[in-house]
C-alpha cells in the first residue's frame, strides 16, 4: 500500500503472528541439523543458511541431486520425500506436500510446494525447489514449519458463526465490496498450531481486504489483520500524459501500445484503466485520447501509459505476468486492471489481493484539504509502486508478519524508485512544503529496526538498503539480485534477516558471489540487518 492511514489502527489489525516470529527458534531443529550435515558432507560445495524462525534450513544451494528422468516437478517431488528430514520433515508431511505453482528464472525451473498436516493447508508455509536443465536440484529456498502438533478435536463451531463473529469484530458500519470467501487451515501460535476458519472479508467500509483466523473449536479470533497493499499491434493509439508526474515533466504525446481493436477503449493486452466516475474514454476518430488533465478520462489515459510501462520493465526482469494468482489477471489472460477516481476526495492508492486490481484516489488537496494528497494517479512512481505490490502477490500470495509486510513495501519503493531513476516517491502527490514535498525517499541512511512495526515505516529500511546497493553495483546488477531475492522467497512470512540472505543466495548461484563483500556491508554493517 502506498499509505494505509484509513485503516491501520483499526482494532482488527491484530498482526499476532508477529509474536510468534518474535519467539521464534534460536537454535536448529536437532533432527534436521543432524540430517544436514550429513547431507551435505555428501553435496560437495554445498551450503545452507539456517531460519531462526523454524530452526531448519532457510536455503540450501549446490548440486542437491543427480539428474533424474521425468519433469521438474517430478524430480523436486522425489527430493523432498527423499530427504525430508533435511528441511526438519516426517515422511508423512513431506508425502502430503502439494504442488501450487510453478514457474521459469534465471535458467531453473522452479517448483512450489504447499505444506499440509492431516489433510489441511499450513497457512504460510511451504517449499520452493529450482531444478536446473539437467534435471537436478540446486536450490530450496524453505519456509516449512516442522513437528506441528495440533489440539484435539472437538465439536466444530460453524462456517455461519465464524462469519457472524469477524462481522461484528468489523464494527456495525461494515460495509462489502464483494462476497467473503473462506477455507480451512493450520495457522501458527506460540502454542502450536491451531485449526481455523480463514474468512477473507472484502470491504468498502474500513476499507481492507480482513484476513480472519477462527478458532473452529471456540470461535476465538486468533489473528485478523487487513491484507490490501495501498500505494503488440504496429498500430497504437497516442494520448497526452506526464512520463514522469505533473511537477517534474510537461505533457508529451506518447503511443499507447497493445490497446485491443478497435482501438476505441483504454483496454489492451497488460492493462485496462477503469474510471469509477464516468463511462470508460473513447478515442476520437483519429485515434487519439487527447483529454485536458483537468479531464475525468486523462487519468485513464495516464495510468494505461504507466502500467504499460512498469509492466514491461517487470518482464524485462523475466516476470512471468499476472497468468496464475492474481484474480483479475488469471482470468483476463494477465491484464491488470487499474481504477481511478476512487472514491470522493481519497487520499491514497493501494493494491487488492481480493480482486487482483489498483486503485488510485483523486487526493483532497485541490478540494481545499491544506494537508491532503494530490491525485494519486498522475505520479508514475505510485503507479509502479502499486503494480509492484500485485507482482509480489503473484509469486507469494498472503505474505504477512510485520516484516513481510514490511517487506512488501520496501520492495515496492524500491523498484518504484528504480524504474524512474529517482529515489523519491511522491514529489507530486505530496505538495510542498508538506512533509517535504515527498513521501519517502530511498536514498536515506536508516538502520534496522529503528522504527515502529507499521510496515511503511519499517519498509524504508530495505528500500534504503537496496538503493544503496544500486548505487554501487548499478541499476541492472542490483535489479537482478534483488529482484530474484523476492522472487525465490520461500516462506509466506519472512524477516529481513531471511529476504538479505537470500539476495546473497542469488549473487552466489548467478555472480559468483562477486558482489558478496557489498551486499553484506551495506545490509549487514551499515544498515544493522541480523548477520
Amino acid at each position: 500500500m502506498f499509505d494505509q492511514k484509513s485503516s491501520s489502527d483499526h482494532p482488527a489489525n491484530r498482526n499476532r503472528i508477529d509474536a510468534v516470529v518474535s519467539g521464534a527458534a534460536t537454535e536448529p531443529v536437532a533432527v534436521a541439523l543432524a540430517e544436514s550435515k550429513v547431507f551435505l558432507e555428501q553435496q560437495s560445495g554445498a551450503s545452507l543458511e539456517w531460519n531462526p524462525i523454524t530452526g531448519t534450513p532457510s536455503w540450501i544451494e549446490g548440486k542437491l541431486s543427480k539428474s533424474m528422468a521425468g519433469t521438474a516437478a517430478g524430480v523436486s517431488q522425489s527430493f523432498l520425500t527423499e530427504k525430508p528430514a533435511v528441511l526438519g520433515l516426517g515422511a508423512e508431511d513431506a508425502e502430503e506436500l502439494s504442488e501450487v505453482d510453478s514457474f521459469e528464472w534465471g535458467g531453473l525451473q522452479f517448483v512450489r510446494f504447499q505444506q499440509n498436516h492431516q489433510g489441511l493447508p499450513v497457512f504460510g508455509a511451504g517449499v520452493l525447489v529450482g531444478v536446473d536443465d539437467k534435471n537436478r536440484v540446486r536450490m530450496v529456498t524453505s519456509g516449512l514449519r516442522p513437528q506441528i502438533a495440533v489440539k484435539p478435536s472437538k465439536k466444530p463451531i460453524s462456517l455461519k458463526e465464524a462469519r457472524q463473529i469477524a462481522r461484528k469484530d468489523l464494527g456495525e458500519g461494515l460495509e462489502l465490496r464483494g462476497g467473503i470467501t473462506h477455507d480451512t487451515v493450520l495457522y501458527p501460535t506460540q502454542q502450536g498450531h491451531t485449526e481455523v476458519y480463514h474468512l477473507t472479508i472484502p470491504a468498502e467500509n474500513p476499507l481492507g481486504d480482513w484476513e480472519y483466523f477462527i478458532d473452529v473449536q471456540n470461535g476465538e479470533i486468533v489473528d485478523s489483520y487487513n491484507s490490501m497493499n495501498f500505494h503488440s499491434y504496429y498500430f497504437a493509439p497516442r494520448a497526452r500524459v506526464y512520463p514522469e508526474n505533473p511537477e517534474d515533466t510537461a505533457l508529451k504525446t506518447v503511443m499507447l501500445r497493445d490497446v485491443k481493436s478497435p482501438f476505441k477503449h483504454l483496454d489492451g493486452r497488460y492493462c485496462k484503466a477503469i474510471n469509477e466516475d464516468a463511462p470508460p474514454a473513447m478515442a476520437s476518430s483519429n485515434y487519439r485520447f487527447d483529454f485536458p488533465p483537468e479531464n475525468t478520462h486523462f487519468d485513464e489515459c495516464q495510468v494505461y501509459y504507466a502500467v504499460q510501462k512498469v509492466y514491461q520493465y517487470f518482464l524485462d526482469l523475466g516476470f512471468r505476468g499476472f497468468t496464475v494468482n492474481n484474480p483479475y489477471g488469471k482470468a483476463n489472460n494477465g491484464q491488470l486492471a487499474a481504477n481511478v477516481h476512487i472514491g470522493t476526495n481519497y487520499n491514497n492508492a493501494f493494491y487488492s489481493p481480493s480482486t487482483g486490481q489498483i486503485y488510485f484516489g483523486d487526493g483532497s488537496y485541490s478540494s481545499g484539504n491544506p494537508h491532503g494528497l494530490q491525485d494519486l494517479a498522475k505520479e508514475v512512481d505510485v503507479v509502479a509502486h502499486e503494480f509492484t505490490h500485485a507482482v509480489i502477490d503473484e509469486y507469494h500470495p498472503g505474505m504477512f508478519g510485520s516484516e513481510g509486510r514490511a517487506l512488501h513495501e520496501g520492495y515496492s519503493d524500491y523498484f518504484a524508485a528504480s524504474l524512474t531513476d529517482e529515489p523519491e516517491l511522491g514529489e507530486y502527490v505530496v505538495p510542498a512544503p508538506e512533509k517535504d514535498g515527498i513521501i519517502r525517499n530511498c536514498d536515506n541512511n536508516l538502520r534496522y529496526p529503528g522504527a515502529p512495526t507499521q510496515p511503511h515505516a519499517r519498509g524504508t529500511r530495505w528500500a534504503g538498503a537496496c538503493w544503496d546497493l544500486r548505487k554501487e553495483v548499478g541499476q541492472e546488477v542490483a535489479d537482478f539480485l534483488i529482484f530474484g531475492s523476492m522472487l525465490i522467497i520461500g516462506t509466506s512470512s519472512p524477516t529481513f534477516k531471511y529476504a538479505k540472505d537470500l539476495l546473497l543466495l542469488i549473487d552466489r548461484y548467478w555472480c559468483g558471489s562477486e558482489y558478496q563483500a557489498t551486499i553484506k556491508r551495506i545490509f549487514e554493517v551499515e544498515r544493522g540487518i541480523p548477520v
